[in-house]
């Protein structure tokens, strides 16, 4: 008897164990399918569709039904190579892709969780996810980001699934000239997934000595979640700062902490460095600059306003800056020893930020057919301190208003203003207005073509000129133009180009053929005469593969009518690592005014 009442007893157990096991069972196989279909949903916003209309989306829309919803759980998806970005319908080939994912490691789950500054059991802020899907897309070893909220049936909470997908690290770089002095580099943008850079460059120059130099970089976002970034570097090959004209050495460290958010409260950043000249083409010691000087920057902020009402997003940013270029030794030539360059400056500002900025997302503008964030809103930068160059201290003060729009069918404009001066016996000097637009059009489609144009203006005047420099013409202006001996009181610049990104690809290279002009406008005093207008014009070809490491590689030819000699030029050149990423940033550290 005692056996058959253990016999019923263990099955009622087992009965009764059966419902609970088969109800695990199925909230598993409901939770993983919910956590695909989370990722589908993602990897649909990630790809795009050659044939799909380019407009402009408020980043926080998507989000916007589910404010104050709690946040249950974070989860995470990463997505491989096989999937191609540029058409959903497409696989990428299937030994490329096994290549790729075997030698790329994945940004692991710990690593994306301390870039994450959401929180689990607190209310769901759209806007602050949608800041937070941004930054994760503003590294650079993230393609592209999505982060999905689905609700919790019959609760007021949500899931949030976070779905990335990596760029392959690995890269390289050419540069320098060829065959004489060539200039190679390697680096992984995400070591061991662990979202640290490692980069080493050299150069092998046959008129240096020694001919072999080389450079070490290494760089680590988000140290600890803090969202902090480190980044140390020790250079023979002129890579640092350099202030001055020789060939420098340099020892560096950099601290940053951008303010990732509008709900985020401080920012920071310091960098420290020791720099040298280096006599590496064995110059004559009477023309050889020998110098040896000193970097300490160090800023700090504080965001006021981020518990106001989460859909308020007008804040105000008090921030301090001092910084400090010490030369040990100055050169020894005497001509050399008045130079700004070469002279000791330091500052001490301080600055308050009134501003309200949000993110449209859109295509086609830097990138190629990747996710990117553009500007919508305005700041007002008020910044006052004591500057000191060339033994000369100041009273310094400036005003800088930023103003952008993005238009929901897919054109987006920016305005700036800024001005400032120095205050010396009872008097205004080096007082600089600089005014600028920018507007980009829409995508103009063309069945599987895109085409996206945009047209620039700056205006820039020094009054009462003293200390600082005068204006100049560079690359920045007209493509192919460089000139040391300008010297300018007044600069018009205009820029208008076209980008025609195409279906064209080689190897996963995307094309973009471009054409540009350029006319800058200048009251110059080391000319012939003081009413000047230059002209440039330009054409090539962009390309770039959005799943590599690699910045956007240009070919271009360059054509100036008229430089300062009043010759004519023609030039052929080649830029890699162009910026394709334009996210902006919501503060930035008090400084004078960059006019040049």
């Amino acid at each position: 008897m005692a056996r058959i009442a253990f016999i019923i007893l263990l099955l009622n157990q087992l009965a009764l164990s059966f419902p609970v096991q088969a109800q695990n069972q199925k909230d598993s196989v409901d939770k993983k399918s919910l956590t695909r279909r989370a990722f589908n949903r993602g990897m649909k916003f990630i790809s795009t569709n050659p044939t799909d209309t380019i407009v402009n989306e408020n980043s926080a829309d998507d989000y916007s039904r589910f404010a104050g919803k709690i946040i249950r759980t974070i989860n995470f998806e990463r997505a491989g190579f096989e999937i191609s970005i540029y058409d959903s319908a497409k696989k990428v080939t299937k030994a490329v892709a096994q290549v790729a994912n075997a030698i790329h490691t994945d940004t692991r789950e710990s690593i994306i969780r301390q870039h994450l500054f959401l929180e689990e059991n607190r209310p769901l802020n759209p806007s602050k996810l949608a800041d937070n899907e941004r930054f994760l897309r503003d590294k650079d070893f993230i393609l592209d980001s999505r982060i999905i909220v689905t609700e919790v049936e019959g609760t007021d909470s949500v899931d949030l699934i976070v779905v990335t997908r990596d760029v392959f690290s690995l890269g390289a770089r050419a540069g320098g000239s060829f065959p004489n002095a060539p200039q190679l580099g390697i680096y992984d943008a995400n070591v061991g997934g662990l979202g640290q850079r490692i980069e080493f460059n050299t150069l092998l120059d046959q008129d240096r000595t020694p001919r072999f130099g080389y450079s070490l970089l290494y760089r680590k976002s988000s140290i600890f979640g803090s969202l902090t970034n480190v980044e140390l570097g020790y250079t023979q090959v002129n890579s640092g700062i350099s202030l001055g004209d020789e060939a420098e050495f340099a020892t560096l460290i950099r601290i940053s902490r951008p303010l990732v958010s509008p709900y985020s409260r401080l920012a920071g950043g310091l960098e420290i460095s020791r720099n040298w000249s280096k006599n590496v083409y064995t110059k004559p010691d009477s023309s050889f600059l020998d110098y040896t000087y000193k970097i300490f920057d160090g800023w700090v902020g504080y965001n006021i306003g981020i518990k106001n009402n989460m859909k308020n997003r007008n804040r105000h940013f008090l921030a301090f800056r001092t910084f400090d270029y010490y030369f040990l030794d100055q050169p020894n030539q005497e001509a050399f020893r008045e130079s700004r360059i070469y002279n000791n400056a330091s500052a001490y500002l301080s600055a308050i930020t009134f501003y309200r900025q949000n993110f449209f997302k859109t295509r086609y503008v830097y990138g190629f057919g990747r996710t990117e964030d553009v500007p919508s809103g305005f700041s007002l930068e008020l910044t006052s301190g004591y500057v000191r160059q060339l033994k000369t201290g100041r009273p310094y003060s400036a005003a800088q208003v930023n103003y952008s729009l993005a238009h929901r069918k897919g054109d987006f404009q920016s305005f700036r203003f800024q001005t400032g001066g120095y205050f010396r016996n009872n008097k205004l000097e080096d007082i600089i207005i600089d005014a600028g637009t920018t507007y980009y059009t829409r995508v103009w489609q063309f069945e599987r073509y895109k085409m996206r144009s945009s047209v620039s203006a700056a205006y820039t005047r020094v009054l009462n000129h003293r200390v600082i420099d005068l204006l100049t013409i560079g690359s920045n202006e007209i493509q192919g133009f460089a000139s040391d001996s300008l010297r300018l009181t007044t600069r018009l610049a205009l820029h208008v180009e076209s980008v025609l990104f195409t279906p064209w690809s080689l190897i996963g290279f995307r094309m973009a053929p471009f054409w540009g002009i350029d006319m800058v406008a200048a009251n110059c005093i080391t000319c012939d005469k003081q009413k000047n207008i230059f002209w440039g014009f330009n054409a090539g070809l962009r390309t770039r593969n959005e799943n590599l490491i690699f910045g956007t590689l240009e070919s271009k030819l360059s054509y100036v009518p008229k430089d300062e000699l009043g010759s004519h030029r023609l030039i052929i050149g080649f830029k890699q690592n162009l910026r394709v990423k334009s996210s902006g940033t919501f503060v930035k550290a008090p400084s004078l005014i960059n006019y040049n």
